[in-house]
């Protein structure tokens, strides 16, 4: 294990009375300072969502205080924080965060007036660039979770069938109602519905068609991995293919589909949240366009290398296709991912993104072995390691984000 980060002292593992090392559950990027035995509970998640707990620092570091001002939070927020000592007689005293907690904590934060938060409608923001692994699943997913601890109420949208992102917030798509027992899961576990539950009934009003029309109530198409407080996830699976062929054979703007549908709040209420993140697919799709055609804000994870910035270029030729169509351009955001400054390629690479300065986050994300380590744990690595150096790196990245909503739409503080 790398000695960087076996002395993590932020968080707390329990070990569940459960075959869950078994299935590579397990955190292994840090080691566990206390290992509490206790009762097997059904969970509404693939992952292990309840055996993660953070002491004092760990939480602060999550919400970005200090550990006074946490404690002041604790005290104040209304929520049962735990001891340590609750798991097992004669441990320490000390407080003991779960997950949900600490978004609760955010959300009274933010009903206290301590945070900064839009005015007016959500915010459409697409994570796309037609390139495969430069980081655009867990650059949607750790902005998700770090707009919600800012306060930013937002909802991730998985238009990938690959469902990265689905898994990455604790759900195995391909499970089935007879496989989830016999992992002490929940039916809340199960994906049933996708986007598509939403975009394939709209698409048949659109054509006219009196049958078949209606959508599911949205409490069974949104998931809520971390509770009510926490990011909210409208997941994917390979059946959502069947919304992506529907909306090819579609007549019509259908490139306008989605943005109509956050407009007319139809299958569920946009107007819920602040913050609506679309995860793409990394191949040209109808889904991802509509997306685009969607978004107040597209953000273009740019892995250093060519290939990437062939994307980019095919990513900006569709922005000014739907400018001259439709006159609609989102503000286009490039974000460096796998930032290595020791190869001389990480260099060239730099002098070529000149050319695109004035459309550059102020930040970078570095090249780090946690991120797919993270996948396997089905939790994003913010929650799982906070202060680790990618962790800090995407919450710098999520300040700018929010203040590049709150610039777009004014403040509600």
């Amino acid at each position: 294990m790398n000695s960087k980060f076996t002395g993590s002292f932020f968080v707390i593992y329990i070990k569940l009375a459960t075959n869950v090392m078994t299935h590579g559950l397990c955190c292994a990027i840090f080691r566990p300072i206390v290992n509490f035995d206790i009762v097997k509970m059904p969970r509404s998640t693939f992952a292990p969502t309840d055996s993660f707990l953070y002491r004092l620092a760990g939480a602060s570091a999550l919400l970005g205080v200090s550990s006074n001002t946490m404690r002041a939070y604790a005290d104040n927020a209304g929520v049962h924080i735990k001891r340590a000592a609750d798991f097992k007689p004669g441990a320490p005293q000390v407080r003991v965060f779960d997950p949900s907690q600490i978004f609760q904590i955010a959300a009274w934060r933010r009903a206290q007036g301590y945070t900064k938060f839009p005015a007016h409608r959500p915010t459409v923001i697409t994570v796309d660039v037609i390139k495969g692994g430069t980081g655009k699943t867990t650059t949607s997913v750790e902005l998700a979770v770090n707009l919600q601890l800012s306060g930013i109420r937002t909802l991730l949208v998985d238009l990938d069938i690959q469902a990265n992102a689905t898994q990455m917030l604790g759900y195995e798509p391909d499970l089935t109602m007879e496989e989830a027992e016999s992992y002490d899961l929940l039916p809340e576990a199960i994906v049933e519905n996708t986007f598509a539950s939403i975009l394939l009934p709209y698409i048949l009003s659109k054509s006219g068609a009196r049958q078949g029309a209606t959508n599911p109530p949205a409490e069974l198409i949104i998931k809520k991995p971390f509770g009510e407080a926490g990011p909210h996830l409208i997941p994917s699976d390979p059946y959502l293919s069947d919304a992506e062929t529907a909306l090819a054979k579609a007549s019509g703007q259908r490139e306008l589909y989605i943005r109509r549908i956050l407009e007319g709040n139809y299958g569920f209420n946009a107007s819920d949240y602040d913050a609506i993140i679309f995860d793409c697919p990394p191949s040209v799709s109808f889904l991802s366009s509509a997306a685009i055609a969607a978004a107040d804000i597209v953000i273009a994870p740019i892995r250093m290398d060519l290939f990437s910035i062939k994307g980019l270029s095919r990513l900006m030729g569709e922005i000014n296709t739907l400018e001259s169509e439709y006159r609609l351009k989102p503000e286009l955001i490039i974000l460096p991912t796998h930032y290595a400054p020791q190869f001389s390629r990480i260099s060239r690479m730099q002098q070529t993104l000149t050319a695109y300065r004035d459309l550059m986050a102020p930040c970078v994300i570095s090249a780090s072995e946690q991120f797919p380590k993270s996948l396997d744990q089905y939790l994003p690595l913010t929650l799982q390691v906070p202060t680790s150096q990618a962790s800090k790196e995407y919450k710098v990245f999520a300040e700018f984000i929010q203040n590049r909503i709150i610039a777009r739409t004014g403040n509600k503080k």
